[in-house]
């Protein structure tokens, strides 16, 4: 690991190349967490027209890194709704989940 030369003030390191790894590879490890879930949409009961759910990350750094999972699908709000998919990715993945 390399070794931080001067002073480094708070907001440097929230959004410095290490934090920016990080929550890359936090957000990928949820997305995996999502895909493994194994939910499907496009159409019901095993349909020809049946995919597995889309889920897409992106990183981007404003005054901190952050990190999206997004499921990127009209479905996306029921499918959280009804099974949850980014609540448990995220909680397997070690995250901390609360209710705003």
């Amino acid at each position: 690991m390399g070794r931080i030369q001067g002073p480094m003030d708070m907001g440097d390191a929230l959004k410095g190349p290490l934090m920016q790894r990080a929550i890359q590879v936090k957000t990928e490890q949820i997305a995996r967490n999502v895909r493994a879930l194994g939910i499907k949409v496009g159409d019901r009961d095993g349909g020809r027209h049946e995919y597995d759910l889309p889920v897409k990350t992106e990183t981007t750094v404003t005054d901190r890194a952050r990190g999206r999972v997004i499921i990127n699908h009209p479905a996306g709000q029921a499918v959280q709704a009804k099974h949850g998919a980014l609540t448990k990715a995220a909680s397997e993945a070690g995250m901390e989940v609360k209710d705003r």
